[in-house]
C-alpha cells in the first residue's frame, strides 16, 4: 500500500498487489473500501519492491519539501506563501501537499507517519538498493536528516519534522510557531 492512515480514511490509498491475479481480483472489492486505486504488479513480491521505489521518493520529497520551505523562510518569504505557489507550480507533490501544511504551521504532534516508525522503512528501503547494487545518492543524503529528528525529539512527531531539523541547522527560529517537541 502507498498512503498514511489518514488517506486511508478519505479512501485515497494505492495498493501495489502482486501474486495470483485470480486472488487480487477477488480482493478487488474488499480493497475498494479503503482505496483510490489498485494495481495488479504479477509475481509475488513485486508489490513490495514497487513500495521500497515508491517510498524512496516520499523519503526524498519530504526533505525536499522541508529544505524548499527553509530556503524560502531564510530568504524572508512567510511559510503559507510558499506553500501557496508550490501547491499551484511544477514543484509540486503529492508528499508536499499531505506534510508542509505541517511545516508551514511548525507542528508535527497529528503524526501520519511517525519518525521513530519511517525509521524502519528507510532501513528496509536501503538494505534493498545496496543488496541491488543501486546507487540511491538522494534517498543517501536524507538518511541524516531523518537521524536528527530521531535524536532530537522528534521520534513520536510526524516526518515532517524534517523541516525542524533543517530550520535548526538553518539558524532559523520562527518564535511562536516553534514546533513542539515530543518524546524521544
Amino acid at each position: 500500500m502507498s498512503g498514511t492512515g489518514l488517506q486511508a480514511k478519505v479512501k485515497d490509498l494505492v495498493i501495489y498487489a502482486s501474486g495470483g491475479s485470480a486472488e487480487i481480483k477477488k480482493l478487488r472489492p474488499l480493497f475498494a473500501d479503503f482505496t483510490r486505486a489498485v494495481h495488479d504488479l504479477g509475481i509475488f513480491g513485486n508489490g513490495s519492491k514497487m513500495k521500497y521505489v515508491a517510498n524512496l521518493l516520499v523519503a526524498i520529497h519530504n526533505v525536499a519539501s522541508a529544505e524548499a520551505l527553509v530556503l524560502g523562510m531564510k530568504a524572508g518569504l512567510p511559510p503559507q506563501l510558499i506553500y501557496d505557489q508550490i501547491r499551484i507550480g511544477a514543484g509540486n507533490s503529492r508528499v508536499f501537499e499531505l506534510r508542509a501544511p505541517m511545516m508551514v504551521k511548525g507542528r508535527y504532534d497529528h503524526p501520519t507517519m511517525k519518525v521513530s516508525i519511517w525509521q524502519k522503512d528507510m532501513d528496509v528501503i536501503g538494505s534493498f538498493a545496496q543488496g541491488l547494487g543501486a546507487p540511491t545518492p538522494l534517498f543517501s543524503a536524507t538518511l541524516s536528516i531523518y537521524a536528527a529528528a530521531l535524536s532530537s525529539g522528534y521520534a513520536e512527531q510526524d516526518t515532517a519534522s524534517t523541516c525542524a531539523v533543517l530550520e535548526g541547522m538553518a539558524g532559523l527560529t520562527r518564535g511562536k510557531q516553534e514546533p513542539r517537541r515530543g518524546k524521544k
